[in-house]
């Protein structure tokens, strides 16, 4: 995703969020953080000494060829300013490229009154980032990583959640589990995540055998963005002394601790215990009707005002700060929403911006579940890029797969008890507010709603192919995708506009992106060819190749750091305030092709189904796009210019696309054929000419009567096109045509294409979530015991009413998938889990989901003193039961 152009230079503070003290320049709230002992995973490589280096090399997988990465570079002035006259050239008329190319001259010292005796303004400029560059390199950073953060996001005020963040809609579990159960499966799948980074034993990111840089990794847990007055900054906190997570529902905040023991990293909580705590914080949530402080709120605004906001916020009470605190030094939020999002706008919209109450946006990430078990995430921008989140998010739903869900099954109340009282309860941060406070949080409100109903958003999934033919056209799918924006663009507003994708540059270290401009001279041509009546679909094919070749280069330039975007930045930032602004850089032409009307980026996963995030003009589109093997998703937001036309054209520029190259396909195999045909004629006709001749000569033999008569017969060549039983128009034999080769199905590369077969489908909707609540039940027959007299032999426990159907109808097939791999199977749903219509409405005709079970669960859940009570009791008239019949058995 591009940066958002801003002019204030300052230079953001950097930070090291493996730091082993707490980070008090940065913000306040992190002296709450204790100190933190250093440990060889905590150590941040960027400032460490040889000695610790080479530990580093014998011990750490992630840091392995780090300290080998090459330093970004800087490409040469001169091809620099080249390219940049390449790429506007197709955004301006002849005058005022004219007047851009003498820009550019005066800028290199070339123009009619060169400067005598001083080096132009531009060279001089250029001689000076090198040398902050070669500084840089000795603090082993780079020089755009030291200006980046600021220019591109701290320094920006828009509200980040709409502008800066990104979100991931993960693909749906098959198995279908309750809220709860995915929660706390996708929390202890991140924790691992998180070991692997804090042990550094996370393998490197790779490129055709060539490590990635890592540094982004740091920031992935435990760091919070922090607003300010005119530009915010980063803080982070040790992991060892912040192992807690922050979950928010219906708008309030609880927190919780991750560890049994905070002295031994090992004692991590199981997934049946974390969801014992999301099931904690769920009812403490829900039975909390009281009114409280909705400052979730308050990360969704403006910048500007989120610092005001959060200074009233505090001012409102002293204990404001530190329940702020835990939010920031958190691991990350995890967001138990109420809401079941269905459709694939619905679905974007929840990942994106929620309803702005239960979301801390300014949170390194947030993991969203919601109630019908659907997952996604939410992620601050501004010190990470997408590919670190989505290697988590691949990992978390992956590992998902190969995992049991956490249940109480195998547990009775005695052992669910001492399980549950083992955990320390959930901290709820009851924020106190003030009358300032609420009209902050009002205001917010009023906001955000405003800005919701501003944008359009619209997904598109396109069916019709993916990249397996575009790969059969012989083309770059990313760049074929490319041109089918840029000619959507200008079928939708008749011109082209400079067009932003982002490109990685982390096989150079501390390397963030480059802009790989779309728009070009080659996509121009293609787009009025395509438009153009006149122009045959050979030509058209033929303007699409070129104009795909060249984003493929231009692409490949940016990736190896050659592109034009990071160079020119550099050299405006390094400019002195008191020195003037180069002409070339007053140009209009030069703000209108940094001016992003057109933002793509792709991040192509099979287990997203959703990915997007807001334009970054007023007056354009966001478009981000995902290329699969057989479809392609296209999620378009903007501030009203028509969304979804904008999607329309594009799936009309991919089907022109697709048509064209297969009829010029075609054409080229019956020109083909042609050719082939006519060869053969060309070949039989000198057969027969050759026969023709041969004939007469023997011909003459005969008629001389001198067998000694020397006359050479012509040859005939049996081999040739056109001969008897050879190819050709004189076949003697008719042959059958091939049969068609099958196209190969789309290879299956997740669990999760089961949801695609059209039977499972219909099976997984009719009866899964029977199947799912009944699993989740099934462990609670042991557990409770309303109405039963201590000592009695207790009865079987009814469970809730099963929405569609019964138990006993889930097909096999269906069973087979929400089985959970162990204790579960099919002929445990089908058979002894089977409930009679007047068993499963508990006798009375009542659903028993609000008592009865579930009501006793809960209790134990929340270590109420009566039910200690009455397991104390019961375990104790068990036992005495027990020596009762003992004795009488002797």
């Amino acid at each position: 995703m591009p940066p958002h152009i801003t002019t204030n230079n300052k230079r953001a503070p950097m930070i090291s969020l493996f730091a082993t003290a707490p980070l008090p320049d940065l913000n306040k709230s992190a002296t709450n953080s204790p100190d933190s002992s250093p440990t060889l995973g905590a150590l941040n490589i960027s400032g460490a000494t040889p000695p610790q280096l080479a530990l580093l090399e014998e011990c750490s997988i992630m840091d392995k060829g780090q300290d080998k990465l090459p330093n970004l570079p800087i490409p040469p002035l001169e091809q620099t300013l080249a390219r940049y006259l390449d790429t506007v050239r197709p955004l301006t008329t002849d005058q005022e490229y004219q007047r851009t190319v003498a820009a550019v001259k005066d800028f290199q010292g070339q123009g009619p009154s060169p400067p005598k005796g001083l080096l132009p303004l531009g060279v001089d400029l250029d001689r000076r980032l090198r040398e902050h560059a070669r500084a840089c390199e000795k603090r082993g950073t780079s020089w755009l990583a030291e200006w980046w953060d600021d220019w591109a996001y701290f320094s920006h005020r828009d509200p980040s959640t709409f502008f800066v963040n990104y979100y991931f809609g993960f693909q749906d579990d098959p198995r279908m589990p309750t809220q709860t159960a995915r929660a706390a499966l996708l929390v202890s799948l991140a924790l691992e995540f998180r070991q692997l980074v804090a042990t550094r034993t996370l393998t490197p990111d790779m490129a055709r055998n060539a490590p990635f840089c890592m540094n982004m990794y740091q920031y992935l847990f435990n760091y919070s963005r922090i607003s300010g007055p005119k530009e915010d900054c980063a803080v982070g906190f040790p992991y060892e002394t912040n192992n807690h997570i922050c979950v928010v529902r219906n708008g309030k905040f609880y927190i919780f601790e991750t560890l049994h023991l905070p002295s031994k990293p090992n004692s991590v909580l199981s997934p049946r215990e974390i969801m014992i705590q999301l099931e904690r914080i769920k009812k403490m949530a829900d039975d909390d009707k009281s009114s409280v402080p909705e400052i979730g709120i308050l990360s969704t605004t403006h910048r500007d005002q989120a610092a005001k906001d959060r200074v009233t916020f505090f001012e409102a009470h002293i204990s404001n700060k530190a329940h702020m605190a835990k939010i920031e030094t958190s691991m990350f939020v995890l967001c138990l929403d109420s809401s079941s999002p269905n459709t694939s706008e619905e679905f974007s919209r929840a990942c994106w911006h929620g309803d702005g109450a239960s979301r801390w946006f300014d949170k390194c990430f947030q993991l969203i579940v919601f109630a019908n078990g659907r997952a996604g995430m939410n992620g601050e921008h501004s010190k990470m890029d997408a590919t670190p989140t989505s290697r988590l998010c691949r990992y978390m739903i992956d590992e998902a797969q190969a995992r049991n869900l956490p249940d109480f099954r195998n547990l009775n109340a005695e052992d669910l008890y001492e399980c549950a009282s083992a955990l320390e309860k959930p901290q709820p941060l009851n924020f106190i507010t003030s009358p300032a406070l609420d009209r902050a949080i009002a205001n917010a409100h009023v906001t955000f709603k405003e800005t919701v109903d501003a944008h359009q958003m619209v997904p598109t999934e396109f069916k019709g192919y993916g990249k397996g033919l575009i790969k059969a056209f012989k083309m770059s799918p990313d760049a074929y995708v490319q041109m089918a924006l840029q000619l959507a663009y200008y079928r939708k507003h008749g011109e082209l506009v400079a067009t932003y994708e982002s490109a990685a540059t982390r096989k150079y270290r501390h390397g963030r992106t480059e802009t790989a401009r779309s728009c070009s001279i080659e996509s121009k041509a293609f787009c009025e060819a395509m438009d153009n009546p006149d122009m045959s679909l050979k030509v058209r094919a033929a303007a699409c190749r070129a104009a795909v070749a060249r984003h493929a280069q231009y692409t490949a330039w940016a990736v190896d750091g050659q592109a034009i975007d990071r160079h020119l930045l550099g050299l405006r930032l390094i400019r002195r305030q008191e020195e003037e602004v180069p002409a070339m850089f007053q140009d209009p032409v030069f703000a209108r092709t940094c001016r992003w009307r057109l933002s793509t980026s792709q991040i192509s996963d099979d287990c997203f189904t959703a990915y997007g995030w807001g334009e970054v003009v007023p007056d354009g589109y966001g478009c981000a796009y995902m290329v699969k093997e057989t479809e392609l998703y296209f999620c378009v937001t903007s501030l009203g210019l028509g969304s979804k036309e904008f999607g329309q054209h594009i799936a009309e520029a991919l089907e022109d696309m697709r048509f064209t190259f297969e009829e010029v396909r075609k054409i080229e195999k019956a020109e083909a054929a042609e050719a082939a045909l006519a060869a053969a004629a060309a070949a039989a006709e000198a057969a027969r000419v050759a026969a023709e001749e041969r004939e007469k000569a023997m011909a003459a033999i005969a008629a001389s009567g001198d067998d000694s008569t020397n006359i050479t017969l012509p040859m005939i060549d049996t081999t040739s096109p056109g001969f008897f039983g050879s190819s050709g128009g004189v076949d003697l034999i008719s042959r059958s045509p091939s049969p068609p080769s099958l196209s190969k199905p789309a290879p299956r590369t997740s669990l999760f294409f089961q949801k695609d077969d059209p039977v499972l489908r219909t099976a997984l909707a009719r009866n899964a979530m029977a199947a799912a609540q009944e699993k989740y039940w099934s462990g609670i027959d042991d557990i409770a015991f309303d109405d039963v007299t201590p000592g009695s032999p207790k009865s079987k426990t009814v469970r809730p009413q099963l929405p569609a159907t019964n138990s006993s109808t889930v097909s096999a097939s269906s069973a087979s998938l929400l089985s959970n791999n162990s204790s579960s199977s099919a002929s445990t749903l089908q058979g002894n889990r089977t409930r009679s219509s007047s068993q499963l409405m508990g006798g009375g005709g009542r659903p028993r989901s609000d008592s009865g079970a579930k009501r006793t669960f809960m209790a134990i859940l929340m270590g109420e003193d009566s039910v200690l009570g009455r397991l104390r009791a019961r375990r104790a008239n068990s036992n005495l039961s027990n020596s009762s019949s003992s004795n009488s058995s002797k």
